[in-house]
């Protein structure tokens, strides 16, 4: 009987590998937050358009309701997936999310919106109302 042998890279050597890799980049963090709750201005603002315009369905922190849970959505979509779904509007399972492309306060807001939606991804904002910080 015959057997292959392939050659294998070392975890810790394909780590290193990859750490230095100029292909490969984190994406840069869009907020700023302290003490789970304080928010920089652009976040916070990005906090209100949510609360506004998104909350009633996607609920007040994001866990979802009628639209699905976006803290758990952030960790699996891209910055561009979530523009085209608020832009462009989604048929889920259970209903629609409507197109905001027509908004001007949430097209102007959305980098901001998709920061504060971000940081309840990554878990930098605890399950508390944010505040502004000074």
């Amino acid at each position: 009987m015959k057997t292959n042998k392939i050659k294998t890279v070392p975890l810790v050597m394909m780590a290193s590998l990859l750490a230095f890799s100029p292909f490969i980049q984190a994406e840069e963090q869009p907020y700023t937050v302290t003490d789970g709750q304080l928010l920089d201005s652009e976040t916070y603002n990005g906090y209100k358009l949510y609360r506004n315009w998104c909350a009633r369905c996607h609920g007040t922190y994001g866990q979802g309701m009628a639209g699905p849970n976006l803290a758990d959505s952030l960790n699996i979509i891209s910055k561009d997936e979530f523009i085209t779904s608020v832009t462009e509007g989604k048929m889920g399972q259970i209903g629609m999310m409507p197109a905001w492309g027509s908004n001007p306060q949430v097209m102007e807001g959305i980098d901001q919106l998709y920061a504060y939606l971000k940081a309840r991804a990554d878990g930098a904002i605890g399950e508390v109302k944010p505040k502004k910080a000074n």
